[in-house]
């Protein structure tokens, strides 16, 4: 059901922080610390907090311009135990449903297709469950294909709630269950996969727009793709886009805290040691803290000076949350280690 609440300007769509994914990147993921209701409201804490991705990249034609107002895209993303939790706001100037057979030519209506490989183990899953293609309707089929070849609907496997937030505009929720390769449809339960932080998995969203034809005019994803693997998706999972589960409670995202402004760390990447660095002086005890990207705190340390090294000579590869406490101030931000 589709139902008219309010009108938005379109620049909000828009506004804030976006950007394109390609296979170098990586979503973080943040714990919902309460679950989410699939009522395409988007009032959750977790949809505040969390940063906007675009779906902007046109796989089908490949890297083909779209005229202005056919379609605008972008996402958000959280998790509990239960549930991959997506939010979605689309705008598209004309809204296509022409097969009443959710069975039948799928692609060409318009819907949103979700890309989930639950281990990110990559690889082919045209015909298995070694990761999932959610072609989602706007009746809220969600079609993938089965082990012969044919569509096989997995509304089962979703909730999922669209709203009219504009005029073109839509705000679509979703919470999706995940299964290992082991899944069958007689018995999903049996492969129903808990969440944990630290995961990782394989993801990427994209929209078949159908402006009132017998097809999709154009495929429009959030990766950036070659052109020879634009339309592989759906049977290959190599391109999904990396994402790392990490539990909210521990780390938090203050991008727009003011209080950033005033701390500098650097350099990034970083080798030995990470310097910290306040723009004022201060009386209070500040602290620095390196967690893992899963929350998991490997180190605390104290300072009153305005620049503090932190010596992470210690610390594998990778990539580190590092956390800077001053008072009821707080930032944290995501550091390189080679």
């Amino acid at each position: 059901m589709i139902r008219f609440i309010t009108t938005f300007a379109l620049f909000i769509l828009f506004a804030g922080s976006v950007f394109s994914q390609t296979q170098k990147d990586t979503i973080f993921n943040y714990k919902a610390k309460t679950p989410v209701i699939i009522d395409g409201q988007a009032t959750e804490e977790c949809w505040v907090n969390a940063a906007w991705h675009n779906i902007d990249q046109v796989w089908i034609p490949w890297n083909a311009k779209m005229k202005a107002g056919d379609f605008a895209g972008r996402f958000k993303v959280s998790w509990d135990e239960l549930y991959l939790y997506v939010l979605v706001e689309v705008v598209d100037d004309s809204l296509s449903d022409d097969y009443s057979n959710p069975l039948q030519n799928w692609w060409d209506d318009d819907c949103l297709e979700i890309f989930i490989d639950e281990n990110r183990s990559k690889g082919d899953h045209e015909r298995n469950c070694n990761a999932f293609a959610y072609h989602v309707s706007l009746i809220y089929d969600a079609i993938d294909l089965n082990s012969s070849g044919s569509g096989v609907n997995y509304k089962n496997n979703i909730k999922v709630d669209m709203d009219t937030i504009g005029a073109d505009t839509y705000l679509w929720e979703f919470a999706i269950k995940n299964y290992d390769a082991a899944f069958n449809i007689s018995n999903p339960e049996a492969s129903r996969v808990k969440l944990t932080p630290g995961k990782k998995m394989g993801f990427a969203i994209a929209y078949c727009d159908n402006d009132e034809t017998k097809a999709r005019e154009n495929f429009i994803g959030s990766m950036v793709m070659a052109a020879t693997t634009a339309n592989d998706m759906y049977k290959n999972a190599d391109h999904f886009g990396l994402m790392i589960l990490s539990d909210s409670q521990n780390i938090t995202n203050s991008s727009t805290n003011q209080f950033e402004s005033k701390i500098k760390i650097y350099p990034v990447p970083a080798q030995t040691f990470l310097n910290i660095e306040t723009s004022t002086v201060s009386q209070k005890i500040s602290s620095v803290s390196i967690l893992s990207i899963t929350g998991q705190l490997i180190k605390t340390e104290t300072f009153t000076e305005r620049n503090h090294a932190v010596n992470i000579e210690d610390l594998e590869a990778g990539l580190y949350v590092v956390k800077v406490v001053q008072g009821n101030n707080s930032v944290s931000k995501i550091i390189s280690k080679q």
